[in-house]
C-alpha cells in the first residue's frame, strides 16, 4: 500500500476502511474493450489491490493456445512498441498488435502479445502499487467460468513477492467481476456463476453513441453500512423521553435563561440547552399540558401552528437580536420534534435478517472443515447480519432508538459547556456501543451452543467496525438486484442463448416475483418523466434498442449492421424493431401511452432501430470514458460498502448527453 499522502484526496471520501477494502480487492475484467479498460483504469488509479484481464486472442493460433495452457500470467514489461496507436484507434489502452523480444542472444526472437497482455501492461503503469495479471483464452464464449472463478476464490494470483504473499494469506480477498462489451453468450453464464458464488458483477457496454452499466449484486444482497447521506440530521435526541442522564446533567447547569443577567453568558448558552428550556416553557401553555409522570411521553410540537408558536417562543427568549445562539436555536428548532427512532427503511433492512437463517449460515459444516465447501453467505454479510441482529435486540430494549452517534454539530457556546455537552454525548454513545458489542457476543455464544461443536464462519467484529456500524445505524441500507440471466429470460424468453444454462438455473431465485413487480411499477412510473427537450431521446427507449441488438446477436451470432448493403441494413433494422416491440411487451410497457407513441409507432420505432443498426457495434472512446467513469464509481461503492449504488441499470444517451437509471 502506498503512503496516505498519495491517496489523501480519496481518503476524505471513503476513509481508511474504504481504502483497505479497495486494496484488498481483485477486479477481474473480461474483455479489454475501451469501456472495460476505462472502468479498470479508474480503479487502478485509486489503488485496487490487483486486477486480472481476461480476453481472447485476435485470431486462433498456436501461441494463443499455449498462452491459455499457461493460465494466468504476470504483467509483461512495458515495451515502446505498445505505444504505437493507429490513426483509427478507439482504445487508449489497446494499440495496434505489438511484438516484443522474448529472449535469445541476438534479440530477434519475437512473439505477438495478446490484447489482455498489452492492456495489462499499460494499465499497470498507472499505479505501481497495483498487481496486474492477464489471461488469454481461445474464446470467452467457451471459457469455463466455474473453474476460473473457483480458482480465483481459492487462491488469488500473486506476483511471487513476499509482501503480496503475506497480504494474500492474512486478508480475505474480495472479488469484483466486470464484463465489458460482451454478448449474451458470455454474460449469461458468467452472471449465473457469479450469482452462485456470491460475487458482484458489473456489466458495461459502449455501443456507438449509447452505453450502459448494469449492477448484479452478490447474493443474498449488498450491505451498505455507510450510506453517507448528504442531509444527515444531527443525532441530539431532544425528542427522546426520558433524556439520557448525561444530557440532563448538562442541561441542569443552566437553571433559568430568563433570570440570567449576564448578557455575555446568556449569548453563549448552547442552542441544545435553549431548546430544552423552551420545550419546558411551551409545555406549560394551555394547549400543551406537561405530564410530570416520567413513564409517560410528554407533548412535543406537532401541527404547523404549534411549531410556529414554538419558534416564536424561542425568539422571544432572546435578550436582543444579536444572540447567535438563539438564531441557531430557531434554525434547529425542528430537532425537538424530529423522531429519533429508526426509520421504516432501516426496519425493512432489519426485517430481512432472520436469526434462524443467520445461525444456519454462520455454522461451519463438516464439508467446510474439510475445505470442500464454504458458507453460501459471504463473511462480510454474515458480520453485517450479526450486528443487525444485535441492533434489533437493542431497539427492543430502547423504544426503537438506535445507538447514539456521539457527535454534536458546531454551535455558539462557551468552552466549558460545549466540552461538557460533547463528553456527555460521547459517553452515552460509548455505552450504547458497549451494549451492542455485548449483544453480538451473546448471539455468537447462542450460535456456538447450537452448532454442536462446529466452528463458525463469523467472529466478533473489530472495535472500529462496531463504531462505524453504530454511528451509521440510522441509515443502514441493502441493495438486491435480480440476476442478469433471470432478467434476460423475462425480456427475451425465446433467446437461443438461454439453452446454455441449465433449466434449474431459474429456480429458487430469491424475491424474484417481488423484484419483478417493483421493477415493472418503476418502469411505468419512469414513462411519466421522459426527456423534456426531445422525448425520443429518453434513455429507456435506447436501452430497449440495445437489448434488441442482443436479441439479434443471439439469433445470428453477429450484431446488426455487419453488411453494408442498403437492403441488408433495412432488413436488420426491421428485425431489430420486431425485437424492440417484443421486449417492450415483455417488460409490461405495451399499454403505456409514451411507449405507444414513441416506440410502438412503426415510423418512430424504426428510426430508433435504424440508428442502432448504423452503429454496427462501433466503439467510441469518449462514450466509453463516460460509461467507464460511472461504472468505476459504482464499483467503488460495491467494494467499500459505502454510498448507495444505483439500482440497477444506468443508461447513457450520448446523442443528447442525457442519462437515466432503471430497474429491470
Amino acid at each position: 500500500m502506498a503512503t496516505t499522502d498519495k491517496y489523501d484526496r480519496q481518503l476524505r471520501l471513503w476513509g481508511a476502511s474504504g481504502q483497505r477494502a479497495l486494496g484488498n480487492t481483485m477486479v477481474v475484467l473480461l474483455g479489454s474493450s475501451a469501456c472495460g479498460t476505462e472502468t479498470l483504469k479508474n480503479l487502478v488509479l485509486p489503488g485496487v489491490g490487483s486486477f486480472l484481464v481476461v480476453d481472447d486472442g485476435d485470431e486462433a493460433s498456436s501461441s494463443e493456445a499455449a498462452a491459455a495452457a499457461q493460465g494466468v500470467q504476470k504483467c509483461p514489461e512495458l515495451d515502446p512498441s505498445m505505444l504505437q496507436f493507429g490513426e483509427q484507434s478507439s482504445n487508449f489502452f489497446l494499440p495496434a498488435p505489438s511484438k516484443v523480444a522474448t529472449g535469445g542472444d541476438d534479440g530477434n526472437n519475437h512473439k505477438k502479445l495478446s490484447k489482455a497482455a498489452i492492456s495489462c501492461a499499460l494499465l499497470s503503469e498507472l499505479n505501481p502499487d497495483v498487481l496486474g495479471f492477464h489471461y488469454t483464452v481461445p474464446s470467452l464464449e467457451g471459457l469455463d467460468y466455474t473453474a476460473l472463478l473457483e480458482k480465483i476464490k481459492q487462491g488469488p494470483p500473486s506476483d511471487g513477492s513476499s509482501s503480496s504473499a503475506a497480504t494474500t494469506t492474512t486478508l480475505p480477498q474480495k472479488i469484483l467481476v466486470i464484463a465489458a462489451d460482451q454478448p449474451s453468450t458470455v454474460t449469461l453464464p458468467l452472471s449465473y456463476e457469479c450469482h452462485n458464488r456470491s460475487i458482484p458483477l458489473l456489466v458495461v457496454r459502449s455501443y456507438g453513441l449509447l452505453g450502459y452499466a448494469r449492477i448484479q449484486t452478490a447474493t443474498p444482497y449488498h450491505c451498505i453500512t455507510e450510506a453517507k447521506k448528504s442531509n444527515r440530521i444531527p443525532d441530539l435526541r431532544l425528542s427522546a423521553w426520558p433524556l439520557f442522564e448525561g444530557l440532563k446533567n448538562v442541561a441542569s447547569t443552566v437553571s433559568n435563561l430568563d433570570e440570567m443577567d449576564d448578557t455575555k453568558d446568556h449569548s453563549h448558552v448552547p442552542f441544545v440547552i435553549v431548546l430544552l428550556q423552551a420545550l419546558d416553557k411551551w409545555r406549560g401553555t394551555v394547549s400543551a399540558p406537561f405530564n410530570p409522570d416520567p413513564a409517560v411521553r410528554p407533548r412535543y410540537p406537532e401541527s404547523f401552528q404549534e411549531k410556529e408558536d414554538f419558534r416564536k417562543l424561542v425568539k422571544g427568549m432572546a435578550k436582543n437580536n444579536n444572540e447567535i445562539n438563539f438564531e441557531e436555536a430557531i434554525r434547529e428548532a425542528h430537532l425537538t420534534w424530529v423522531d429519533g427512532r429508526v426509520s421504516d427503511e432501516v426496519k425493512e433492512v432489519l426485517d430481512r435478517v432472520d436469526e434462524k437463517e443467520f445461525f444456519a449460515s454462520a455454522v461451519k459444516s463438516e464439508m467446510d472443515v474439510e475445505g470442500s465447501a464454504t458458507s453460501s453467505v459471504p463473511a462480510h454479510v454474515l458480520q453485517f447480519q450479526l450486528l443487525a441482529l444485535a441492533l434489533k435486540r437493542f431497539l427492543k430494549q430502547n423504544d426503537d432508538y438506535p445507538p447514539l452517534e456521539g457527535k454534536i454539530p458546531d454551535m455558539t457556546s462557551d468552552t466549558a459547556r460545549f466540552v461538557a455537552l460533547q463528553e456527555a454525548y460521547q459517553k452515552q454513545a460509548e455505552q450504547d456501543r458497549a451494549t451492542i458489542c455485548e449483544i453480538a457476543k451473546a448471539l455468537l455464544d447462542e450460535c456456538k451452543q447450537a452448532s454442536n461443536g462446529c466452528d463458525l464462519h463469523v467472529s466478533i467484529p473489530s472495535d472500529n467496525e462496531i463504531v462505524t456500524f453504530c454511528k451509521n445505524s440510522r441509515y443502514l441500507r441493502i441493495l438486491e438486484t435480480r440476476p442478469l440471466f433471470a432478467e434476460y429470460k423475462v425480456q427475451d424468453p425465446a433467446s437461443p442463448t438461454l439453452s446454455i444454462l441449465k433449466p434449474t438455473s431459474f429456480e429458487n431465485i430469491p424475491n424474484f416475483d417481488t423484484i419483478q413487480a417493483d421493477a415493472r411499477d418503476d418502469l411505468q412510473s419512469a414513462m411519466f418523466d421522459p426527456y423534456e427537450t426531445d422525448p425520443i431521446q429518453t434513455p429507456l427507449l435506447w436501452w430497449i434498442a440495445l437489448r434488441a441488438c442482443d436479441a439479434f446477436y443471439d439469433r445470428h451470432e453477429h450484431y446488426p449492421g455487419k453488411h453494408e448493403q442498403e437492403l441488408a441494413l433495412e432488413s436488420d433494422a426491421n428485425e431489430v424493431y420486431k425485437f424492440m416491440t417484443q421486449i417492450a411487451t415483455n417488460l409490461g410497457l405495451s399499454e403505456c401511452d409514451f411507449i405507444k407513441e414513441h416506440l410502438l409507432d412503426s415510423s418512430k420505432g424504426k428510426d430508433l432501430a435504424r440508428e442502432v443498426v448504423r452503429y454496427d457495434e462501433a466503439e467510441i472512446h469518449n462514450i466509453a470514458a463516460v460509461v467507464g467513469g460511472v461504472a468505476s464509481q459504482e464499483a467503488v461503492k460495491l467494494i467499500t460498502g459505502q454510498y448507495v449504488p444505483f439500482d440497477d441499470t444506468y443508461v447513457y444517451n450520448g446523442i443528447a448527453s442525457t442519462a437515466g437509471v432503471y430497474r429491470f
